[in-house]
């Protein structure tokens, strides 16, 4: 994509919408440079010692608590500052090194990940986005060395993935105060934080008229009206809190507004979507731990006399848990990396990190507790204790549902555009009654979608032993840009109400990316000289069967756009929810 106005560039993956890639953006894939490779081993190294010492997973998971030594160690070293400016007191990591140190913590047990992204990733956000000087100076020092800890509150009873609809509101007072009214629910750090960036309403005068927007206020635990509810008890990541939070007439200094007032939503937006990225990141560390414990107990575990590593059908799952880690991994490192050489508009690219990544993790665990057989499912192992941590990944920070919506209404807006003047004229009659200037048109649509058909938009920096897959990759961009106007021709505007072949867009567009980093990635380690020949052999044949199966999936779903059963699908879903489950019973039919 070309440059934004801001100077910056725009998303790789929104441009294959457009059917276009820059190859520039994707290679050389941004490796560490010496000076990260030094910082991120120094820490990792830190946070295993100190994990070693202070975090036992399994006794937090029993005790449903993180204890208060453990988050002041963390802030101790930093851990719970990595964003922060260092002149404020933090450690002020670029997205790469963030997102790998804090995969480092994840590797080692997910509540106290979870409280630790809950404090940085998207707890304060906002403040270091969106906060005066003056408001940085007060709080970031006290947050960046875990002093105070910090929640985002967003979600309420009746508004989860819909947040235009929250109820809670601060009523300006015209003294230069703020009455906050409301209630949040599921907030992570509830009850421990002290800092609280809450996402109300606010009335505004637009015409004439009084409208509610929302915006965003730094609210303190101290404040008289501020009441918990009872810590939720939770399916995993049990150590970590989860309280609803009640604010009833909390009265706020105008001083405590962080950004500009009705501006809220998009800050809001703006914090979740750079969460998304670390969130991917810790399921890169899961992924990791889980296949490091399978390794070990197929190597250890005999039947028959043989390693059960020796067997193929334990074989396909220890290659395909190798193959799902190697490509979020690559896809979580080539979005860091774009983000911080300045891509703008990143949150097409982590949306996909957190869908993909939290559903390769699930996966994951689910073939290693397979591996695990009987083991896995008892607690006295670690697997049971992961199931039940990695599931929230697939819910929180956005459901990859709203997700999948998401990528493909946001990647579908901008060809619409280039669309409108043929859409005026889209119809026949239409057509006719204007023939000079619908065939100028529909001369310039035919070009770009013979181009598209045959996909001109070649990887031609891709290592010549992925010539194949780069070809192929390639058939697929011009492929999906065709399903993305074929979509928008057959459904209009109506596309936002069909979620079906939404869905089908975000997931081809999830796998052009994955085979675009993988090949990318690979290209990079076939070329380097610290690789072995051995590791360049590994990730080959990784980034082979990674392409193999996102084509497949993605030649599936581009069928499935033309060729599909979504009204019996419909049907069946309204029979359902008319019979209020099945609805059948062997003993009458």
């Amino acid at each position: 994509m070309a440059s934004n106005e801001s100077g910056n560039f725009q998303s790789v993956v929104g441009g294959f919408f457009f059917g276009e890639i820059n190859e520039n953006l994707v290679f050389p894939f941004p490796h560490f440079s010496d000076s990260q490779v030094e910082i991120a081993k120094e820490m990792t190294s830190a946070i295993d010692q100190f994990a070693k010492d202070n975090i036992n997973g399994e006794k937090f998971d029993t005790e449903s608590h993180i204890p208060d030594e453990v988050i002041k160690g963390l802030g101790e070293m930093g851990i719970l500052g990595l964003a922060v400016p260092e002149e404020l007191g933090g450690l002020g990591l670029d997205y790469t090194l963030y997102c790998r140190v804090f995969a480092q913590v994840a590797a080692h047990d997910a509540s106290v990940a979870t409280m630790v992204g809950a404090h940085q990733s998207i707890g304060y956000r906002a403040l270091i986005n969106e906060g005066n000087d003056i408001q940085k100076k007060k709080w970031l020092p006290l947050l960046a060395t875990g002093k105070v800890i910090a929640a985002f509150c967003l979600t309420e009873p009746g508004s989860g993935s819909d947040a235009y609809s929250i109820k809670t509101k601060a009523v300006d007072n015209n003294d230069g105060t703020y009455t906050l009214t409301g209630q949040k629910l599921w907030i992570t750090n509830g009850g421990l934080a002290g800092f609280y960036s809450v996402f109300c309403k606010t009335d505004h005068v637009v015409d004439g008229k009084t409208v509610e927007k929302i915006s965003c206020f730094i609210v303190e635990k101290e404040r008289a009206g501020i009441s918990f509810g009872e810590k939720e008890n939770k399916m995993g990541i049990r150590g970590s809190e989860t309280r609803a939070v009640y604010f009833d007439k909390v009265i706020i200094p105008k001083e405590n507004i962080l950004g500009e007032l009705g501006k809220g939503f998009k800050i809001a937006m703006n914090v979740l979507n750079s969460g998304r990225l670390s969130l991917g990141a810790g399921c890169v560390a899961g992924m990791k731990t889980i296949l490091k414990l399978s390794a070990e107990h197929a190597t250890n575990r005999k039947q028959f006399d043989r390693p059960i590593a020796e067997f193929g059908l334990i074989q396909s799952k220890l290659s395909k848990m190798a193959e799902m880690t190697y490509a979020v991994e690559s896809v979580v490192y080539l979005s860091t990396g774009n983000m911080t050489k300045g891509m703008n508009d990143y949150y097409m690219e982590t949306a996909v990190c957190k869908v993909f990544g939290s559903e390769c993790l699930w996966q994951t665990i689910d073939m290693g507790m397979q591996i695990a057989a009987g083991n896995g499912y008892m607690k006295e192992y670690p697997y049971e204790r992961i199931m039940r941590d990695s599931r929230i990944q697939l819910i929180f920070e956005g459901t990859n549902e709203i997700l999948r919506c998401l990528l493909a209404l946001s990647g579908v807006r901008g060809p619409s555009e280039d669309m409108k003047e043929l859409g005026k004229i889209s119809e026949v009659s239409s057509a006719l009654q204007d023939p000079i200037k619908s065939l100028g048109v529909f001369t310039k649509f035919a070009r770009k979608r013979i181009s598209n058909m045959m996909g001109s938009k070649h990887l031609t920096k891709a290592h010549p032993e992925l010539k194949e897959q780069a070809e192929k990759f390639s058939s697929c961009l011009g492929k999906f840009a065709i399903a993305v106007e074929d979509s928008l021709i057959k459904y209009g505007k109506k596309i936002i109400d069909n979620e079906l072949p939404q869905g089908r867009l975000a997931d081809m567009v999830i796998d052009l990316y994955v085979m675009c980093a993988v090949i990318s990635r690979t290209t990079s380690i076939l070329n380097s000289s610290k690789a072995t020949q051995d590791q360049k052999d590994y990730v080959l044949r990784m980034t082979k069967q990674i392409c193999k199966d996102s084509r497949r999936r993605f030649t599936r779903n581009a069928k499935s756009m033309a060729k599909n059963s979504d009204k019996a699908v419909i049907k069946i879903s309204e029979s359902v929810v008319k019979y209020g489950g099945y609805g059948l019973d062997i003993i009458d039919f």
